[in-house]
């Protein structure tokens, strides 16, 4: 995974969506699946500086471990400074220069392919965590969790990312007026913004059992408070 030098890198400043809420909400799902052998899947890697950063930080110098990280690096379509990006750099060398410099090159398995390509070549129940956060239209996002709760062990962690809310009252209104608008302003949340594809996804896969970090306050190191946009699950397996 040697630095690319005949591409254009991403090597701008990078302003990731990723905050620190998210990044101790996620730090602690994958302690909880951690051991020798972890297998972990992200669905939706982009330049690998936001939960990439955070599982590579986490599995460092755990035996035989491995993060599988998919994504066609092609950006969303549905999101404009994705494809400025991508017209100008080569975004999967991007992601393999970030994967460098944070010591996973013997962690990451890059995977360039769509979600649904992946899961084909996946086991089902073969991941202890598995981490959504690919494209976030109602229609994509519905997709990714019927078919990756599949491949979740029993026990393990279904999880993603930019689920702020429940869609209930006017919030679900909203919601359901734009479920393929990658993000709307967060009006009656605590948050700016809020991406009703995967409120109102997640809401329907599981029917308000999973659980949202952003309806709990998570304490900082500075003494302030503030709220994650992570949602997760344990998957348990039924016998037919």
């Amino acid at each position: 995974m040697q630095e690319e030098q005949s591409v254009r890198l991403y090597l701008k400043p990078f302003t990731t969506s990723f905050g620190g809420d998210d990044r101790e909400a996620l730090r602690s799902l994958v302690r909880r699946v951690i051991r020798p052998g972890c297998r972990i899947i992200e669905i939706g890697s982009w330049m690998g500086t936001g939960s990439t950063q955070v599982m590579i930080e986490e599995l460092l110098g755990v035996p035989d471990v491995k993060l599988f990280c998919v994504d066609t690096w092609k950006g969303s379509s549905n999101v404009v400074r994705h494809q400025q990006i991508v017209s100008e750099y080569d975004a999967a060398a991007s992601f393999r220069r970030n994967v460098s410099l944070a010591g996973g090159e013997g962690i990451v398995r890059q995977l360039v392919m769509s979600s649904e390509d992946a899961a084909t070549l996946s086991r089902d129940q073969q991941f202890d965590l598995v981490f959504i956060d690919g494209d976030h239209s109602y229609a994509q996002t519905k997709i990714d969790i019927a078919l990756w709760q599949l491949k979740v062990r029993q026990g393990g962690v279904l999880c993603g990312h930019d689920c702020e809310c429940r869609p209930v009252g006017g919030l679900g209104q909203m919601v359901l007026a734009a479920p393929d608008v990658d993000a709307i302003p967060g009006e009656g949340t605590k948050f700016s913004v809020i991406h009703p594809g995967v409120v109102l996804a997640v809401e329907e896969a599981f029917s308000g059992r999973a659980h949202l970090w952003s309806e709990e306050e998570m304490q900082r190191p500075d003494g302030s408070v503030g709220r994650a946009t992570i949602w997760d699950i344990v998957i348990e397996h039924h016998a037919n």
